[in-house]
């Protein structure tokens, strides 16, 4: 069902000409503080007739804008006292589209820059930048720089500070962070914190009163002018780890957080009814938070926490009934801590530890064992550093179940959640990657009024085979979502979307649903998710991503082309071909090339990547192929286009339209052929007719080597065989050529269903045999002479004509 988000808009006259596909590279600041004022500086490219800043969270208002030029654009917002601390994605809607999604940085400190001196001079130990306690600097680390920054504190007074650096997502900057005392000896460092992944931090409890430095750099001195940071510098509290690791929805607990210098936090924390996943926690001291926050599960099954000890057979923990979930830490190196639960046999159960998921360093390891404590089945990786173990109960008991460190290193930040449950069917969809190591490219539904734009859906199901039915919440007015069935045997599938000529020129955020459906499907359903990756480095994975299920659809300005699909007259048969007809509608003097692609294939279709429509042209034929195991059935395809326009690129989609899958009407098997150089021979066809048709067909024998022709040969629908005759010329190309084979264009309905088939026919042309007699050359002549007429007797076989080479 949609819902509203929080969407901060400001209206502006449309102009004339819309800038198609804005571009949205940076936000400065990076971030701001609760509670204050701020014009956010937004820089890019066909920023023009900007519309709404669409923010993931609330707290943030936008009270107008002010467009500077197409590349730079003020937005004056309004930060609310309470809005959530740390990362806001955020993107533009402008009338012409949807930017990538970028993120903005909510603090609870005022914010500062990085000085820069006159002279040139990087900061140093003796000029650091003098800041006070609980600031934000916002700077750069550039290559070989370090920067320092300098406070006053008293002895027994706590000092952290956090950098947000990759967390930035402008591009691969490891930071590393120090805390310094007056005598230059570091007194805390770090570089990746598991917390925060490849950001740092750092805390002390001051042992003397004094002027600490706190010094920022890229890890391997490797920074540039993309290398920014937002460094917190205070007072805050900055726990390593929470405990327990895990809540039920409305429940109010006591959260314990350690590996803060200044000692152990507890905090109460009431967890919202709504709350679903992984859920934000924040330690608090003397009414500060920590800059962002430590991370529990929140779900509704039953919960217990470990107690020690639980190291042997004999000291496991009981498991509450399952479902369930246990919390627990390994406090010391070579930990072991021990469950016992009990189960029936055949029952399908499902063991997953969630520990780096919620930012612990544990790398986990569960193990299974009887009631004798005999091994049985252990998980170290399932598709990431945490434990997955799906397990069949093979007799009814009770069995334990043991978690480790891969390493056997263990600390009080070494938490984990161990969640037991039975396999249950689940099913949740995703928009598709379109590019390498760009997760952003068409995660955005921009349609042109009066005109249409498609994207695919994938879909994930667990423990579940069934169709599937794509729900659409109440799109922008004017706004209708064209699904076609999607059935069990469909991963993923298209989808179009058609805006009205008279649809406001509106958008915003919206849920999507998918469904179980069908004859015996269960009651559930699972949302649309956007996963966004904003640094990713070739094959190393993502380093900072956004995860959510809120999806940009807006309608924007006109296109200046649209695309219609021909519906095919007939269908492509298996191991066949067929010229799919793409039409573009032009607005008057718009030439540019339109480049076409196949936005989904059915299964066993292939197609070119891309195709060009040239400016001068109105149509193009789009070939595809079906493979030998093409399913037979009817499918729902679509074509997309992109092309330039004064405005920027713009891409539009045609309607949906059926494509059938079908049997081969006639399949056919090449005899070996053989001949010599100069040599004519016929090739005999054998057909096998498996559905009648009306006239007749026409056969042509295709990749015949050099120095060979033949001709097309017609057959009607009782033929059993065909005969082509082939001119071999002197110099024909010797050897075993193997890649013979027939197309064949059978009518059907004013048109042809295009055949391929006969493959791996093989015709072997010898060197010609030397000359004997003149006589006897011209017999050969006149043996192998070509005739118009067509050949009255049956083509001898290679056998047999090989039997009468012998005589």
């Amino acid at each position: 069902m949609f819902r509203h988000l929080f969407i901060a808009s400001w209206i502006l006259a449309s102009p004339a000409n819309a800038a198609f596909t804005p571009v949205l590279n940076l936000i400065e600041p990076r971030g701001a503080q609760r509670g204050t004022d701020l014009d956010l500086h937004l820089y890019g490219e066909r920023l023009d007739d900007p519309r709404q800043l669409l923010f993931h969270n609330p707290g943030i208002e936008v009270l107008s804008f002010d467009a500077k030029d197409s590349k730079h654009l003020i937005a004056h917002v309004r930060i609310a006292p309470d809005a959530p601390l740390g990362e806001h994605p955020v993107r533009l809607r402008t009338s012409g589209g949807v930017t990538f999604l970028r993120t903005l940085w909510i603090g609870q400190f005022p914010t500062i820059k990085e000085a820069v001196k006159e002279t040139g001079e990087d900061d140093s130990f003796d000029k650091p930048q003098r800041v006070e306690l609980n600031t934000t600097v916002q700077g750069i680390a550039k290559s070989e720089d370090e920067d320092f920054y300098s406070v006053i504190l008293k002895k027994g007074q706590s000092l952290s500070v956090e950098v947000e650096a990759m967390r930035l997502g402008r591009g691969f900057f490891d930071a590393y962070v120090a805390i310094l005392n007056p005598q230059h000896f570091e007194l805390a460092a770090y570089d990746d914190a598991p917390l925060l992944y490849t950001d740092a931090y750092a805390a002390i409890v001051a042992p003397e009163d004094g002027e600490y430095r706190v010094v920022v750099r890229e890890a391997a001195y490797e920074g540039s002018d993309a290398s920014e940071y937002r460094l917190h510098i205070g007072s805050f509290p900055r726990p390593a780890a929470v405990f327990p690791t895990g809540a039920r929805p409305g429940d109010t607990l006591s959260f314990q957080f350690f590996g803060d210098p200044a000692g152990e936090i507890t905090r109460q924390i009431t967890i919202p009814p709504d709350a679903s996943g992984r859920f934000p926690i924040y330690a608090e001291r003397g009414g500060i938070s920590s800059p962002s926050p430590n991370w529990i599960q929140v779900s509704p099954i039953a919960t217990a926490n470990e107690t020690e000890p639980n190291n042997s057979f004999k000291e496991a923990n009981p498991t509450p009934p399952i479902p369930c979930a246990l919390h627990g830490i390994l406090t010391k190196d070579d930990s072991a801590d021990t469950f016992r639960f009990s189960a029936k046999k055949g029952e399908n159960l499902v063991f997953r530890i969630l520990a780096r998921s919620l930012r612990s360093p544990l790398d986990s390891v569960i193990s299974i064992r009887n009631s004798k404590n005999k091994y049985l089945v252990t998980n170290d990786d399932q598709g990431g550093p945490d434990s997955v173990l799906p397990w069949p109960v093979p007799e009814d008991g009770e069995y334990l179940i043991v978690v480790t460190d891969k390493l056997g290193r263990g600390g009080p930040n070494y938490t984990y959640r161990l969640e037991i449950d039975r396999r249950a069917p689940t099913i949740s969809a995703t928009l598709p990657v379109f590019e390498r190591n760009n997760s952003q490219a068409r995660k955005m539904i921009t349609i042109p009024r009066g005109n249409r734009y498609a994207t695919t859906i994938n879909i994930t199901r667990a423990n579940l085979a069934c169709d599937v039915l794509f729900q659409d919440p109440a799109l922008p007015a004017g706004v209708t979502m064209i699904v076609p069935p999607v059935p069990r045997s469909l991963n993923d599938f298209p989808v179009v979307f058609e805006a009205a000529a008279d649809a406001p020129v509106e958008g915003g955020y919206y849920h999507f649903r998918i469904r179980a459906t069908g004859d015996k499907a269960p009651d559930i359903a699972g949302p649309l998710r956007e996963e966004i990756h904003h640094i990713e480095v070739n094959n190393q994975g993502p380093y900072h991503s956004t995860f959510s299920e809120n999806i940009a659809v807006a309608v924007i300005s006109e296109s200046p082309y649209s695309l219609t699909l021909d519906a095919p007259a007939v269908p492509i048969v298996r191991n066949g071909v067929l010229k799919l007809k793409v039409r573009a509608r032009r607005a008057e003097g718009y030439k540019e090339p339109i480049t076409l692609r196949f936005l989904w294939k059915p299964p066993g279709i292939g197609t070119p990547v891309t195709i060009k429509l040239d400016g001068d042209k109105s149509e193009a034929d789009y070939e595809i192929n079906a493979s030998a195991d093409a399913p037979p059935g009817e499918w729902q395809i679509c074509i997309l286009g992109e092309a330039n326009t004064p405005g920027g690129p713009v891409i539009v989609s045609s309607q949906l339209v059926p494509l059938k899958v079908a049997d081969p009407f006639v399949n056919a098997t090449i005899d070996l052929a053989a001949t010599e150089q100069g040599r004519n021979t016929p090739v005999l066809c054998k057909l096998e007719q498996l559905t009648p048709f009306d006239g007749n067909a026409r056969a042509e024998l295709i990749g015949l080597p050099h120095g060979t022709k033949s001709t097309p040969v017609e057959f009607d629908k009782d033929a059993a065989e065909i005969t082509f005759p082939i001119e071999v010329a002197a110099d024909a190309a010797i050897g075993k050529h193997g890649g013979l084979f027939l197309r064949i264009e059978i009518p059907a309905d004013g048109s042809t269903i295009l055949h391929q088939t006969g493959q791996g026919g093989t015709l072997r042309i010898d060197k010609s045999a030397p000359k004997t007699t003149a006589a006897t050359t011209v017999a050969r002549q006149e043996t192998t002479k070509p005739s118009d007429d067509k050949p009255t007797a049956k083509p001898l076989s290679r056998l047999e004509q090989l039997r009468q080479q012998a005589k």
